[in-house]
């Protein structure tokens, strides 16, 4: 009898160690895919266009340090099990025993994360809702100039053909103003956009087009980006906090580059500074169709960068990268599970996520054109923030994608990359 009771408290003491381990081993998982799922049904990652209101700081760095514990386990136990499983195959990696195993994971992956987490995006100065970490410097970096040179072979930024037909009276009335910026098309990463919009690889913006012809510059230009055509430019980029602000490397590049999360409130605050403002209005859904011949404007249905533009009495710039389109190509037809995965993650995150390839990557000429702006002073409303009317967005809407169309058209057979049989789609 005694002998019977022993070995039930051995089977008690085996069963609770198992469940012991199995809550080590599901626990953070649970966490990671629980954080996913409250800032799918909250939005905490996809601004007030979808949520009424801005989320807490306090709230969001909770979120955040739930996510991380969440991803950091997963990642851990990613690796255990894979140890384990190489093992039992015979194959020996790293260290022998469990402790020293341990013990390097600490020190080579739970100790830096933490570390960049709280000295970063989970520090209350660390935040992504302005462009405080915007450095000139880092426009400036010599990765960029590497990227633009060994990899891409050609990153450029010029102005549209369009500008050529302008008076000189037509180009300077638009050469001292603030704006704000739609940029096409997303891809699955915008390194066009990003290389020539956001850092000096493509030479900063000057009086030349696509086409090579120079036109005069004006006088006295400021010495920041861009501004020896427009001599007050300060450009900035609202993009998916779920982008700019959860990982490491994408936190840092997106920041000091001077990206900021893209909600309303955070816009106009910068807009109102007098800094310009590149959107992506296509986002994540754009970047579905990322696929080498097919040049995809999904704003059809995206009017709310158009009513903001109209409520802060700005006008908007249209610009297009020749070759973003073609860098990391999507499959036309991913499996319906990995569609199902990514409407999620965009519901979630507001990114593409998992990419489904369709190919390897490419890497060809980015040139952004910088089109004519789009003006629209008839349609401001008398105060600023005024209430906008959706005739007046309308208005505004139809302007931009005759805009994009415009340029799209006049410059295609100009850049390299073999663009000149092009058709832009609006979606």
């Amino acid at each position: 009898q005694q002998s019977g009771c022993a070995g039930a408290a051995e089977r008690g003491v085996a069963a609770m160690a198992a469940l012991v381990r199995a809550m080590r081993e599901l626990l953070p998982l649970s966490v990671f895919l629980l954080a996913f799922w409250w800032s799918r049904r909250q939005f905490y990652m996809r601004g007030v266009t979808y949520r009424p209101t801005v989320v807490p700081m306090w709230k969001e760095r909770i979120f955040k340090s739930c996510f991380y514990f969440g991803l950091l386990g997963s990642v851990d136990a990613l690796l255990r099990k894979s140890g384990q499983l190489l093992a039992h195959w015979g194959i020996t990696v790293g260290p022998g025993s469990d402790r020293s195993a341990t013990l390097l994971r600490l020190l080579f992956l739970h100790a830096p994360f933490v570390l960049w987490a709280i000295t970063g995006p989970l520090n209350p100065r660390g935040h992504t809702r302005d462009d405080h970490g915007w450095s000139s410097s880092a426009t400036k970096s010599p990765l960029w100039k590497w990227l633009s040179v060994y990899v891409f072979k050609h990153t450029r930024i010029v102005l549209s053909e369009e500008w050529r037909s302008l008076s000189i009276e037509e180009r300077n009335r638009w050469i001292d103003r603030h704006y704000v910026i739609g940029m096409h098309p997303h891809g699955l990463l915008p390194l066009g956009a990003i290389l020539n919009g956001l850092t000096w690889a493509g030479g900063g913006l000057r009086g030349i087009t696509a086409s090579g012809a120079e036109l005069p510059e004006p006088e006295n230009p400021g010495v920041l980006l861009h501004q020896r055509w427009f001599r007050q430019m300060k450009l900035r980029a609202a993009v998916a906090s779920g982008a700019c602000g959860l990982f490491p490397g994408f936190y840092e590049m997106f920041t000091k580059l001077g990206a900021f999360e893209c909600t309303k409130p955070f816009i106009r605050d910068r807009l109102r500074e007098g800094k310009d403002i590149a959107i992506f209005p296509g986002g994540a859904q754009e970047s579905e169709f990322a696929i080498p011949g097919r040049y995809v404007c999904c704003v059809s249905k995206h009017k709310g960068f158009v009513r903001l533009a109209l409520e802060e009495h700005k006008d908007i710039l249209p610009m297009w990268t020749f070759g973003d389109e073609a860098i990391l190509p999507q499959s036309a037809s991913p499996p319906r599970f990995v569609r199902t995965l990514q409407r999620f993650f965009k519901e979630a995150c507001g990114l593409l996520v998992p990419p489904a390839f369709g190919g390897l990557p490419r890497f060809p000429p980015l040139t952004l054109i910088t089109g004519v702006p789009v003006s629209l002073e008839d349609l401001w409303p008398e105060a600023l923030g005024g209430p906008v009317s959706d005739a007046a967005v309308d208005e505004g809407h139809r302007r931009y994608i005759e805009a994009q169309r415009k340029l799209f058209d006049a410059n295609k057979g100009l850049v390299p990359g073999g663009h000149a049989d092009a058709v832009i789609e609006f979606l």
